[in-house]
């Protein structure tokens, strides 16, 4: 009996050991970015200081939320578009309100996904085709137009519409959707800015993230995603933008959501919750972004010269 009760104890304190490791700094540096990319310099050109963020869950713009906050600091406003909103606990509204205007809901009755219910994993990547077969395409790309429309912004951020992140259907549909709008003229903003990482730190994060999701019992998304589509990761940035000077707000916006969100943002956002923001984002001080221009527009190049 005496060798059981030690045996469990040993176990016990064995996960409290690994649920409270704190990695070195060198440790975590591993995971930031090596590459360099250009420092944007469009945004602080546009005169109509305007954007939408268009995202399928209001946490998904955890990528970009250092950029968002520098921009409404910088006298942009900034709404929130997403199908899902999660509240901040004791509050009536979820934490965009931290880096902009704040958030609001695509559609009211939540419905723009077929089956998702009956789905064991629906994070995991399915092929272009099944989503086009299974979301309501249309009655979403109805309500976002006027959304935007009656917004009119000059930016709209979302994820990459190639593997949305790490290859969430939602994130894939949300992102293309809003590419065809732009592309086909129906809607009025200059610029998307998708916001992606870099090879070097997806490959970081799915090397890391691998025996985790294996211990859990959960399949991995990203490189099933690689492998389903043919493709080599995330689309490569075309600009960076710094964001040391938001740490206190970006970290502060990341830990205000609810719990079962910060457990999402564990899976792909290293150790965030082990360091103060300022070293945090002295290490990960820049977000990275793609830039899609419309067909037949004036190069963005020749655009902010």
């Amino acid at each position: 009996m005496r060798k059981i009760h030690w045996i469990t104890l040993a176990i016990i304190i064995s996960i409290i050991a690994s649920c409270s490791y704190k990695p070195t700094i060198e440790e975590l540096k591993r995971f930031a970015a090596t590459e360099v990319y250009p420092e944007d310099s469009y945004l602080d050109t546009i005169s109509n200081k305007r954007a939408l963020i268009i995202v399928a869950h209001d946490d998904d713009d955890c990528v970009m939320a250092g950029t968002i906050a520098k921009l409404t600091a910088n006298g942009w406003t900034i709404r929130q578009l997403s199908f899902e909103i999660h509240n901040t606990p004791g509050e009536n509204r979820n934490p965009a309100h931290l880096i902009c205007e704040g958030s609001e809901k695509i559609l009211e009755d939540e419905l723009y996904r077929l089956g998702a219910d009956t789905v064991k994993y629906p994070y995991m990547p399915i092929p272009y085709e099944e989503i086009e077969r299974i979301y309501l395409y249309d009655k979403v790309a109805e309500a976002l137009t006027t959304r935007i429309q009656e917004f009119n912004p000059s930016v709209l951020f979302t994820f990459d519409n190639i593997k949305g992140g790490y290859g969430h259907p939602d994130h894939i549909f949300i992102s293309q959707l809003v590419l065809d709008l732009f592309n086909e003229d129906k809607i009025s903003a200059q610029l998307i800015y998708q916001g992606v990482i870099t090879r070097h730190m997806e490959a970081e994060i799915d090397r890391w993230q691998k025996p985790k999701m294996e211990q859990w019992g959960y399949p991995q998304p990203g490189p099933a995603a690689d492998k389903l589509y043919g493709i080599e990761g995330i689309p490569l940035p075309d600009v960076q933008i710094t964001i040391s000077d938001q740490a206190e707000t970006k970290m502060n916006y990341l830990r205000t959501y609810p719990e079962s969100v910060r457990k999402n943002f564990r899976k792909f956002i290293p150790y965030y919750e082990e360091f103060d923001a300022e070293l945090y984002f002295s290490i990960f001080d820049r977000e990275f972004f793609r830039i899609i221009e419309k067909p037949g527009k004036e190069p963005l190049t020749e655009m902010a010269t």
